[in-house]
C-alpha cells in the first residue's frame, strides 16, 4: 500500500475508537452520512443533520471527525477497502492469460453492479474528486490496484514490454472508473453499449500484451 494510503481516513480522526460502542458510533454516523450524500449531494449535507439522523448530539460527531473532509475521508477509506477485497478475490485465480483476460470482464461487471446497486457511491467519488488531497489518495490507490494485477500477469508479458504494459494497466484502471461513472449518467441502453465498447478495448489491448499480436476480430 502506497505511503499516502496509510489510513488516511484514520488518522482524520479526531479520537481513535478503542471500545465497540465506539465503533458502532463510527459505524452509524458513516452509514447516515453515505445515505445522505446518495439523498442530496454533499455539499447539501451538514454535520449537523449528520448527528440528529445518527441517534445523538452534534458533539457525539465532532468527537470523533473534526468535519465533513473527515467524514469523506473515512468513507473513501472504506470504499478502498471494499474494492481491493473484490481485486484480490479474482487476481488469486489468475493462471492463464485467457483468465487475466476473463478477469479484466468479471472485475468490471462486479464493479459496476455495485455502483448501481449503491448510487451514493457515484457522489462520493465525485466528492473525492473535488478536494485534491484525497484525489490524489484515489490516484494512488488506482496506480496501487494496477499494480496488484501486474503482479498477477507480468509472467504472460514478454520482458521487454512489461513497463509499457504496467503503465497501460495504469491507465486502464483510471479509465475504468471514468467510464463507470459515464455509464451510470446515461440511460440503461446506452451505457450498457458502453461498457461493452470499454471492455472490448481493454481486452484487445490485454490480448495485444499477452500474445504480441491484436484479436482478428479487430
Amino acid at each position: 500500500m502506497p505511503d499516502m494510503m496509510q489510513g488516511l481516513g484514520r488518522r482524520s480522526l479526531r479520537r481513535v475508537p478503542k471500545q465497540e460502542r465506539s465503533r458502532d458510533r463510527i459505524d452509524e454516523i458513516l452509514k447516515v452520512s453515505m445515505q445522505l450524500i446518495g439523498q442530496k449531494g454533499i455539499d447539501a449535507v451538514t454535520m449537523k443533520e449528520i448527528a440528529a439522523l445518527s441517534g445523538g448530539p452534534i458533539a457525539s460527531v465532532y468527537q470523533y471527525f473534526p468535519n465533513k473532509s473527515a467524514i469523506i475521508a473515512m468513507l473513501h477509506e472504506r470504499y478502498v477497502d471494499d474494492v481491493r477485497s473484490l481485486i484480490s478475490e479474482h487476481v488469486g485465480k489468475i493462471s492463464t492469460p485467457e483468465e487475466a483476460l476473463q478477469a479484466t470482464d468479471v472485475l468490471f461487471d462486479l464493479y459496476y453492479h455495485r455502483m448501481r446497486e449503491r448510487p451514493s457511491t457515484q457522489d462520493l467519488l465525485n466528492a473525492i474528486q473535488a478536494d485534491k488531497t484525497l484525489a490524489d489518495v484515489d490516484i494512488a490507490e488506482t496506480r496501487f490496484q494496477a499494480e496488484v494485477f501486474f503482479g498477477a500477469t507480468k509472467q504472460f508479458v514478454q520482458s521487454d514490454q512489461r513497463d509499457n504494459y504496467l503503465r497501460t494497466l495504469f491507465v486502464m484502471f483510471h479509465m475504468a472508473a471514468a467510464t463507470l461513472r459515464l455509464a451510470l449518467m446515461v440511460p440503461a441502453e446506452e451505457a450498457a453499449k458502453i461498457v461493452a465498447q470499454f471492455k472490448s478495448i481493454v481486452r484487445t489491448q490485454s490480448t495485444f500484451y499477452f500474445t504480441g499480436s491484436f484479436p482478428a476480430s479487430v
